[in-house]
């Protein structure tokens, strides 16, 4: 037995706490400035006519709009550099030596991650020069990111379609984006970092962005966008798949300011939904709202702000049948549904209200940003941000059965707060700092429908078996009552400093700096807390006569989880020439994740299992080194090679400890019985009184169910790589090839811990199965609780670093610029990515969703839930013509993956979970294949209804188990248009009037049946009908309507736009 010490050391605790200390006090008493990552840098040599270098030549930058100034020093060398420069212009440069005419280059705009190269040559004071000019369009201004970001310029967020006003949504640009909305570089979503201004946007405890509205700040206020997947910088961090970055405007010494609208309606789009079939319920969305900016003092002192709010109408749609091929499709009969409905209304209290069909649904978001600037003087620049967001979301959190009616659906409400503060500083013309600080507010609430307590009540999950107008048969499940984790409500409070300092040591450019993060969270769960009864059929759910029960028991009221955790890092970097024309830049990066709570330590758990519940996911010890080689051939900015590769770590959500916390054994106690011992369920009295709904039952003991965390765990591991090469044709147009690997290590895993080690049977083809052959019933129908190592502790999930991930992509991309200010760039991916597990957030049981064979511990490696296939994009648009632009954007995707499953009415391999079971897939040509399914599959096989492709996954899998996510879902692609007329009035200040109008899913608007996708998720093929004990086998049907091609996607909308604008 092990011995009961704390495996994480109080030396550890106490080294981070000193280290925390020492990096607040350092910030304190070494820096004296702040301002925005910008990631621009303005650098060159300054030279006499012959060659000479003009050492101590002074260098002045001057951005015209503000009049802020900066300045620098040329080293021995002649060399200088300017680092982190605000975004905009246009900005002019002054070269001055003493005895030398002075050499001015004027209207260079920066914009994000810009290195613009200037070299000067000065001339004696008798011969004047002309100013040099400086183009923004110039292409090679992006060296630096080439192969590593895709970035979206203030131009093309102005001319492109963009839906929502949801600067994320521009994600989809990035060749790399796939298998989820900000997923990147085949890596889990939990694995993308997402700043503004260069500081934390995250939603730390379950990944994705901070806001949960259409948007976490209005498009209005963002100047540039960026998604940086391969960018080996040091300061790049806490990400493993890649970063979205945004930075705001700024005002500058001119007032300026807007006012728009922009509307949909429900005129302006398809009288059909996706699957072709008439829409009736509202839909409208309205966004306004204002911005301004100007100077407070001119060349010292400038604000800008943004006010911006979403109405809108987005109607929702619920088992809405209104011909046979929408019975089909969903897999359920109208005949069924108007059954089950009827029984919920007659014996669980189910109100008259409308619990199926199209739905109106009203959302409500509101935004407001504030900044100003202000240059102290020429040494110090200081930015202060507020960033506010609020949203409300009724009736939009589902839950895991096939269908929920209305009733299921709860409400959505958050809001936040973030207050950013920057310091920008030159020390001397070697030193330039950054000191940045943000505190960020959270409050995110999950409550129950309005047709329930407000404490939510128990779920009547139904197997409903349909026989559907095809001729086809399907069993679907269909669930009334509560939602599984509702009410939820969490509130996260952020801090985060960091401090970055430049150095330049003539021809080496040092970058040092340390980035930390507190983040504490408070969390009130109800999560599977209501309680849930299973039914086999419609009978059984008419008659009472539920076939199981299951229901975590709160032991002291709800439990509200309080945590606190340190994120901290150093890090290092060099850059400098080894030739002229080859560019090195090496780092290396400390990351630290600190878990500060602990769960109560369960001595039950420890001694039956050994494993500790008051274990910590903490990481102290990744080191990060990384390099990028850049080589620009022959000096002439017309062939690119780079060359780089490294480490990086991405965080666990911190979700994680909060089940850990929560499920250690103390809060709660789990109960889950069958048979005789499932109480009868009275829905009518729960709705009542929720505190009626069954605890213990008569007969049946309890136990916990337990989540803790491994002793040996780390943070995923990403080891990448790409090697890219760029062509420039000219000034106008270039085109690259880019090719990615990366492999991630250490990705967390929740693995069943309490399960036996070795099978107690294998069935005759070839599934381990956990529980005692004689607990299985005739109906097949297994109890998980035979499977368990020790009785005294319930299902036990431990957070392992078991992950695996592999991606490869290769990329061709090319841009070309059109007339004074029309482009196109275009880009075509081909990608592959494969895992033993998919899991990103959030509860544990999701994690064992995972399709196997058999064992859930052994994983199962295959291509992963985030894999494409391939990509299209094309964004582009046209010269201005009499005011008028065109702008488009294609996206396009295909391969996406799905599995064959077994339907989830009973646990084939025995375990607790009913949705991992992968199907095993007979052989028809087998003599021993039972002639029902050899029939079912070949009407399968012949249906038209059925897509090729399913049929080729279906026949690759004939005599054994499918394939993990074997099934690949087709191409398809999206094209949204955008048309914009600008008139300009000229007075005391320029006045502009542009009217817009969006099509989104143009080619739906040509036909309805046009813009959408066929993509299939898993689907349950096999169905498990019986068990005959003496064979130790199954018996199965098959679900013959699974193959039904299913239609996604949204149909057409047009979006009518108005914005007026002055400057």
């Amino acid at each position: 037995m092990k011995k009961i010490t704390s495996h994480r050391t109080l030396s550890k605790d106490r080294f981070l706490i000193k280290f925390l200390s020492t990096t607040l006090l350092l910030l304190v008493f070494t820096s004296n400035l702040l301002a925005q990552s910008t990631n621009t840098k303005i650098k060159g040599t300054v030279l006499d006519n012959t060659g000479i270098p003009l050492m101590g030549a002074e260098i002045i930058v001057t951005n015209t709009s503000t009049g802020f100034v900066f300045g620098a020093v040329a080293n021995e060398d002649g060399e200088f550099s300017l680092n982190q420069l605000p975004l905009g212009g246009p900005y002019k440069v002054n070269a001055r030596y003493m005895g030398f005419q002075e050499v001015v280059k004027e209207n260079i705009t920066l914009n994000l991650s810009d290195v613009v190269v200037l070299d000067f040559i000065l001339q004696e004071e008798s011969t004047s020069l002309d100013a040099v000019t400086i183009k923004a369009t110039n292409l090679t201004k992006r060296i630096d990111q080439l192969g590593a970001s895709t970035k979206i310029s203030s131009t093309q967020i102005k001319n492109l379609p963009t839906e929502g006003r949801n600067f994320t949504n521009l994600t989809s640009l990035s060749p790399l984006q796939g298998g989820g909305s900000i997923n990147l570089g085949g890596q889990r979503r939990s694995s993308t970092n997402v700043t503004i201004d260069g500081v934390n946007f995250r939603n730390q405890l379950t990944a994705g962005e901070v806001g949960q509205g259409p948007y976490t700040i209005s498009l209005e206020a963002i100047r540039e966008f960026e998604v940086s997947t391969n960018d080996y910088n040091v300061t790049q961090g806490r990400q493993g798949g890649g970063a979205i970055t945004s930075v705001t405007k700024s005002g500058t010494n001119e007032f300026t300011g807007s006012t728009f609208f922009y509307h949909r309606a429900d005129a302006l789009q398809s009288n059909y939904n996706i699957q072709g079939e008439r829409r009736e319920a509202d839909f409208y969305n309205s966004q306004y709202g204002l911005s301004l900016g100007g100077p407070l003092v001119k060349d010292k002192l400038h604000f800008f702000l943004v006010y911006e709010r979403q109405d809108a109408g987005n109607p929702l749609s619920i088992a809405d049948i209104q011909s046979d091929d929408d019975a089909n499709r969903l897999g359920i009969t109208q005949a069924n549904l108007d059954r089950f409905l009827q029984i919920g209304r007659d014996s669980y209290g189910l109100g008259n209200q409308q619990q199926i069909g199209q739905f109106d649904r009203e959302t409500h978001a509101n935004n407001l940003f504030v900044r100003l600037d202000w240059q102290i003087n020429n040494k110090h620049t200081l930015t202060l941000r507020n960033l506010f967001n609020k949203w409300e979301n009724p009736m939009s959190v589902s839950d895991n059965s096939n269908i929920e009616i209305a009733e299921t659906y709860s409400d959505f409400e958050s809001q936040e707060n973030s207050t950013f503060l920057s310091l920008r500083s030159v020390f001397s013309p070697k030193v330039t700092n950054e000191l940045k600080f943000q505190y960020q507010h959270a409050e995110r609430a999950y409550t129950p429908s309005s047709q329930l307590p407000s404490s939510n009540i128990p779920r009547a999950i139904v197997q409903v078996a349909s026989e559907l107008p095809n001729g086809s048969n399907r069993t679907q499940s269909v669930q009334l009552g509560g939602q599984r984790y509702t009410p939820e409500t969490n509130v996260e409070n952020q801090f985060q400093i960091s401090n970055i300092t430049y150095v330049n040591a003539g021809k080496f450019d040092f970058t040092f700096g340390t980035d930390n993060m507190i983040t504490s969270l408070e969390t009130l769960l109800s999560n599977e807390q209501n309680g849930r009864f299973f039914f086999d059929s419609l009978d059984d759910f008419a008659n009472l006569n539920p076939s199981r029960y299951a229901r975590e028991v709160p032991l002291q009221g709800l439990p509200l989880v309080k945590q606190t955790v340190l994120d901290l890092s150093l890090f290092a970097q060099v850059d400098f020439n080894i030739t002229p024309d080859l560019e090195f830049t090496g780092g290396v990066r400390w990351d630290a994740t600190y878990f500060q709570d602990a769960a109560e330590f369960n001595p039950v758990v420890f001694n039956e299992l050994g494993i500790r519940t008051d274990e910590r996911p903490n990481d102290y010890d990744n080191i990060q080194p990384r390099f990028q080689l850049t080589w620009n051939v022959k000096g002439k900015n017309k062939d690119i090679l780079k060359l780089g590769g490294g480490m990086f770590t991405a965080q666990p959500h911190y979700y994680a400890q909060v089940n850990n916390i929560q499920n250690s054994g103390t809060l709660l106690g789990a109960i889950d019985v069958s048979g005789a011992n499932v109480p009868v369920p009275n829905f009518p009295g729960y709705r009542e009184d929720p505190a009626t709904v069954p605890g213990i039952p008569a007969g049946a003991s309890a136990f916990s169910t337990i989540n803790a965390v491994a002793d040996d765990f780390e943070v995923p591991t990403i080891f990448k790589g790409n090697l890219s090469y760029t062509h420039f044709f000219g000034n106008r147009y270039s085109l690259g090839v880019n090719a990615l690997i990366s492999h991630t290590k250490n990705n967390y895993v929740y693995q069943e811990t309490n399960l036996v080690t070795t099978p107690y049977f294998v069935t005759p083809e070839g599934r381990p199965v956990f529980v005692p052959a004689a607990t299985i019933g005739e109906d097949g129908r297994t109890d998980w609780t035979n499977s368990r190592i020790s009785d005294e502790v319930g299902r036990t999930l431990v957070l392992r670093p078991d992950g695996i991930l592999d991606n490869a992509s290769l990329i061709v991309e090319g841009s070309a610029r059109l007339g004074d200010d029309g482009y196109v760039n275009a880009s075509v991916t081909v990608n592959r990515a494969k895992d033993n597990s998919s899991y990103n957030c959030c509860v544990a049981n999701t994690s064992t969703f995972l399709p196997v064979t058999g064992d859930p511990r052994a994983l199962n490696y295959g291509y992963s839930d985030n894999q494409f296939g391939s990509k299209l994009v094309i964004n582009g648009a046209s010269p201005t013509w009499k005011g008028f632009v065109l702008g488009a954007t294609i996206t396009g995707t295909g391969g996406t993956r799905y599995s064959l499953m077994t339907a989830s009415n009973t646990s084939a391999n025995g375990d607790f979970n009913l949705s991992n079971d992968i199907a095993y897939i007979y052989d028809p040509n087998d003599p021993a294949t039972p002639q029902d399914i050899r029939d079912a599959y070949n009407q399968i096989l012949a249906d038209p209804e059925t897509s090729s492709g399913f049929k080729e996954y279906l026949r690759e899998s004939f005599g054994g188990f499918a394939e993990r996510n074997g099934g690949k879902n087709p191409f398809s692609a999206t094209i949204d248009l955008r048309l914009q007329k600008k008139f300009t009035f000229k007075g005391a200040k320029t006045h502009a009037l542009e009217l817009s109008a969006d099509v989104f899913n143009f080619a739906n608007l040509l036909n309805k049946d046009w813009g959408n996708d066929n993509n299939y998720g898993n689907r349950d093929l096999m169905r498990i009908n019986g068990f005959d004990s003496t064979t130790q086998g199954y018996t199965y049907g098959v679900q013959t309507g699974t193959g039904t091609e299913p239609i996604n996607g949204t149909p057409w909308r047009l979006q009518l736009g108005m914005r007026y604008s002055f400057n």
